[in-house]
């Protein structure tokens, strides 16, 4: 394979640590993301309710407390 970029190559094939994500079920679908002290932190929202996307308790970022309070 061959790779045309400005960027030095070891700096291409460094990939950062993420997270472990995990998958946490609300109501009308899942919601993806990762645990830290804070809370749990949302990445990713999978459903087919077009509404959930509207709500900003489940926007990519939000962290969502335990007991589920936002």
């Amino acid at each position: 394979m061959v790779i045309h970029s400005v960027m030095p190559y070891p700096f291409l094939m460094e990939q950062p640590e993420q997270a472990t994500s995990t998958v946490m079920e609300i109501q009308g679908g899942y919601l993806e993301g990762y645990h830290t002290p804070k809370g749990f932190v949302a990445s990713r929202l999978i459903t087919t309710d077009p509404a959930l996307y509207l709500k900003a308790e489940y926007a990519p970022g939000s962290i969502i407390r335990p007991g589920g309070n936002p």
